[in-house]
C-alpha cells in the first residue's frame, strides 16, 4: 500500500476530561463527564492509502435488535473463515462462511453449535475461531442459561467444538471445566500455539447450588482469570488454573501463544479499591507452553483510576522474531485514548506506549491487532467522536463509531485517512492477516455483518 505524508488539522469534537468519570449504574456501565469546548491540534501524520480495501460486503443480516458479534480468521492458503452470531425466535446459534476468492463470495453457512440456541448473545465478546494445520477448525464462546440469582440472572459456561473437515461440519461440543465446581465463565479467548496447542483464558466467577436449586456466587472462593489448554486437539483440557484473582469484571481477556513454548494472557487488573482502585491492563506470560506463568506486568503504569469496566481488553500478536505486540485502551487522566507497545523480553517489559487515537475525551471503544507474513502490525479500531451519545456519556449498547485502520513500520505509525466502513458501525470485533491478506469484520448500526478484504 502506498503512503504519504500531510499535514492534518484534527478537530477534537467534545473534549471531556477524565478526571470527571462517575459511574452511574453498575449493571449499565455509563460513565457520564463533564463536557469541555472543542480544540484543533496540529500535528504532522503518515496516511495510509485504503484503497485497495474493498467495499464492505454483507456476510450475514440479523433482525435481532442486538449485536451479533462476527470474528475473521484467514488461512495459510488465503481461505478466509468469518464466524458470526445470529438470533431467530429468541434462539442464538452460530454460523461459519469462507472465502477462497479474497472475499469477494462467501459460501453458505453452516452451523457451528449443534445444540439449538447454545450461544449467548453478546457483541462484547464474539467467539473464538482458530485453525489447525490439517484442515481442523476450532471454535470457542460461552452460553447462558437463566438464573435468577446470579448477576443480571445469568449463568455462562465456556463450549468448545472443532471441526476436522475445514469447517464443513462440526463435532459435538464440550463444556470447559464440566468437570470442576461450578463456576461462570465468560470474556474469553482462546489462541492456538504453531504445534497445535490450544490456550484459552477467560473471567471466573464461582458458583454454588443453594437450597431452592438455583446458583449463587460462592464467595468462599477467588474469582478472576483463569486458564487451561488442550494439547490433543481438544479432545481433553487440562484441569482450570487461576492466573489473578484481582481483575476487573466485565473487561475481556486476551491469549496469544506462538511455537517456541510462549503464552500470554492479558487482562485488565484492579489495583487497590474503592473510588481510588486503578484499573491498568496486565501481561502474564509462560515460557514452558502454559505449565507455569509469570506474575501479571503492568503493560503501562497508566493509573486509570475508575470504580467501574470499560469492557475493552488488550489484544496481542507474536511476531517471527518472538516479539510481543500488545494494543489498548485507557481512560487515565492526561493519557486517554489507545495505545500500542512492544515487548522483547517475554512480557517482563514493555516499550514506551505508541499513541494511536488520544484526546481529552476518547470514549471506551475496541482496539485489535495482526501481523502480516512480513510481522508488519496492523491495528484497527473504533472512532465515535462526533458519531454518538459518546460525546457526553458512554453506555455500551449505544456505541458507533466509524472504523479506521493503521500499519506500524519500524516504529512509525501510518494511519487511514478515510475509515473502512461506508456507515456507522456499532461494534468493531477483529482484523486477522496471512497469505497476503487482510481481513476486518464488525457489526453495523442495522445489525448487520461486514467485511472488508485488502491485499497487502
Amino acid at each position: 500500500m502506498n503512503r504519504v505524508i500531510v499535514m492534518v488539522a484534527i478537530a477534537v469534537v467534545a473534549a471531556v476530561g477524565i478526571s470527571s468519570f462517575a459511574l452511574m449504574s453498575t449493571n449499565t456501565g455509563e460513565i457520564i463527564p463533564a463536557i469541555q469546548e472543542p480544540v484543533v491540534l496540529e500535528e504532522e501524520i503518515s496516511i495510509l492509502d485504503t484503497n485497495s480495501f474493498s467495499a464492505p460486503i454483507t456476510i450475514a443480516q440479523s433482525m435481532k435488535a442486538a449485536q451479533p458479534a462476527p470474528n475473521v480468521t484467514i488461512g495459510d492458503d488465503g481461505k478466509i473463515y468469518v464466524l458470526y452470531q445470529d438470533t431467530v425466535d429468541e434462539k442464538t446459534d452460530i454460523f461459519l462462511k469462507t472465502s477462497t476468492d479474497d472475499g469477494q463470495i462467501f459460501s453458505e453457512p453452516v452451523r457451528v453449535n449443534l445444540i439449538d440456541g447454545n450461544v449467548a448473545l453478546d457483541g462484547r465478546v464474539a467467539p473464538t475461531i482458530q485453525l489447525g494445520d490439517d484442515g481442523e477448525v476450532y471454535v470457542t464462546w460461552a452460553n447462558s442459561r437463566y438464573e435468577p440469582n446470579m448477576f443480571m440472572g445469568s449463568y455462562r459456561q465456556l463450549v468448545f467444538t472443532q471441526s476436522f473437515d475445514d469447517g464443513k461440519s462440526f463435532e459435538p461440543s464440550i463444556i470447559i471445566g464440566a468437570e470442576e465446581l461450578h463456576s461462570g465463565k465468560y470474556f474469553q479467548h482462546m489462541s492456538v500455539d504453531a504445534f497445535g496447542g490450544i490456550h484459552m483464558a477467560w473471567l471466573d466467577g464461582p458458583a454454588k447450588m443453594n437450597a431452592t436449586g438455583y446458583m449463587e456466587k460462592d464467595k468462599s472462593r477467588d474469582r478472576g482469570v483463569k486458564y487451561t489448554q488442550s494439547l490433543d486437539g481438544g479432545v481433553t483440557f487440562d484441569t482450570t488454573k487461576l492466573i489473578d484473582a484481582d481483575a476487573c469484571p466485565c473487561c475481556n481477556v486476551q491469549t496469544a501463544a506462538d511455537g517456541e513454548g510462549n503464552v500470554y494472557i492479558s487482562w485488565r487488573k484492579v489495583f487497590g479499591s474503592g473510588d481510588t482502585q486503578v484499573r491498568d491492563m496486565v501481561v502474564a506470560s509462560s515460557t514452558d507452553g502454559g505449565k507455569t506463568f509469570s506474575g501479571p506486568v503492568k503493560i503501562h503504569d497508566d493509573g486509570f483510576q475508575f470504580k467501574g469496566c470499560v469492557h475493552v481488553g488488550a489484544p496481542m500478536a507474536i511476531d517471527s522474531e518472538g516479539t510481543l505486540h500488545v494494543a489498548w485502551y485507557t481512560g487515565a487522566t492526561e493519557r486517554q485514548g489507545m495505545y500500542y507497545a512492544t515487548s522483547t523480553d517475554n512480557g517482563q517489559s514493555f516499550s514506551e506506549p505508541m499513541p494511536i487515537l488520544t484526546g481529552d475525551w476518547v470514549p471506551p471503544q475496541r482496539i485489535f491487532i495482526t501481523l502480516d507474513n512480513d510481522d508488519t502490525v496492523w491495528l484497527t479500531w473504533e472512532d465515535a467522536t462526533g458519531l454518538s451519545i459518546n460525546e457526553k456519556a458512554w453506555r455500551y449498547g449505544d456505541t458507533q463509531a466509524l472504523i479506521f485502520t493503521a500499519q506500524v513500520i519500524d516504529g512509525e505509525l501510518i494511519r487511514a485517512d478515510n475509515p473502512i466502513n461506508e456507515s456507522d458501525a456499532k461494534s468493531l470485533t477483529n482484523i486477522d492477516s496471512d497469505n497476503g491478506l487482510v481481513s476486518i469484520v464488525w457489526t453495523e448500526t442495522d445489525n448487520s455483518v461486514k467485511i472488508s478484504t485488502a491485499e497487502n
